[in-house]
């Protein structure tokens, strides 16, 4: 504020100077002045002044805009304060409202794009942690907490009574998964150890997402884009993978079993130890992928079906089987 009356006070002594200090100096010869210069003289007054008018107007238009660009960022700051309340309610509805209020200003500001990711995933870590109890624990665990072993029973069959994810859980992730892809996240979307059982994340965008340990059986990821995701102890069993991209993903112990992999992009991706019982490989693309050290029952009817490639990293006792060498070299000789 000093800075533009201090601005406005220098316009102003320019202008009185402009306007004034010629005819102070040369005051001796105003009694012989003709009418041409006088009108001369008045032209170039008249144009020093609106030169020096447009400034001032200038500074008004530059005043203007840093007002309503602080306008702005106060409005932002209030709608964010008023969304983060929502999301901590313990109402469904407030959360739902808070959510989609936070997707509305990740898309109206950059700046705010990172920190509502952040958020946003944070809710889905709190109010779907991935189940923790596990009758293969050694119940003399338990042996002076029986009562509480019980609780934990309950809330657990309790849990598992509808494994689909809590509406705001589900909104937060629909949300996470159509976020603006032109900017840059300076970290990994983080939802690992979450309990995303038969999500619905058709198409959704996460790339590089860390989701170790994550529970997915049955999930929807048609379409999805994994990319150099990590999906290491991920629980995949019987999950909708038709036509995602896992290029370049870690699936290091993946439970994988019965899911739909058709047509999916497994290129480079790294399957040490995950297992594949079952799962439906059709026209699944294998360049570079390593499937050397899969567990469980993979076939030679399931990678017939998918597109092997010679670059592929197989078992030894498939890779060495003729009608497994018979649909790599078809594959390669498709070149696609």
């Amino acid at each position: 504020m000093w800075s533009i009356l201090a601005a406005l006070v220098g316009l102003g002594a320019v202008g009185v100077a402009l306007w004034q200090v010629p005819w102070w100096l040369d005051a001796r010869y105003l009694p012989t002045i003709t009418q041409p210069q006088a009108t001369a003289v008045t032209g170039v007054r008249t144009a020093l002044l609106a030169m020096g008018a447009g400034g001032l107007a200038t500074v008004g238009i530059i005043y203007t805009h840093r007002t309503l660009h602080q306008n702005r960022e106060g409005q932002v700051t209030d709608r964010y304060t008023k969304a983060i309340g929502q999301i901590a309610s313990d109402k469904p509805v407030e959360q739902l409202g808070g959510i989609y209020a936070l997707e509305r200003i990740m898309r109206d500001s950059v700046k705010d794009h990172a920190t509502i990711v952040e958020v946003l995933a944070a809710f889905v870590r709190e109010h779907a942690p991935a189940p923790e109890i596990s009758m293969q624990k050694p119940l003399q665990r338990w042996r002076d907490a029986g009562a509480q072993y019980a609780v934990l029973l309950r809330r657990n069959a309790e849990h598992n009574a509808d494994p689909r994810p809590a509406e705001p859980v589900q909104a937060a992730l629909t949300v996470l998964g159509r976020r603006p892809q032109d900017r840059d996240e300076p970290f990994l979307l983080n939802l690992g150890y979450t309990n995303l059982r038969r999500a619905n994340l058709n198409g959704a965008h996460l790339e590089g997402a860390n989701l170790n340990g994550a529970h997915l059986e049955g999930a929807n990821l048609y379409g999805a884009h994994l990319e150099g995701a990590v999906l290491s102890s991920a629980r995949l069993k019987e999950a909708d993978l038709r036509e995602v991209n896992l290029e370049r993903a870690m699936l290091w112990g993946a439970h994988l079993e019965k899911a739909n992999l058709y047509r999916a992009d497994l290129e480079m991706a790294d399957l040490f130890a995950a297992d594949l019982e079952g799962a439906n490989l059709w026209g699944a693309h294998l360049e570079m992928a390593d499937l050397s050290k899969v567990v469980g029952q993979l076939t030679v009817e399931q990678l017939v079906s998918a597109r092997p490639r010679r670059s592929t990293f197989l078992p030894e006792r498939l890779a060495a089987d003729p009608r497994v060498m018979a649909r790599i070299d078809a594959v390669e000789k498709e070149g696609l």
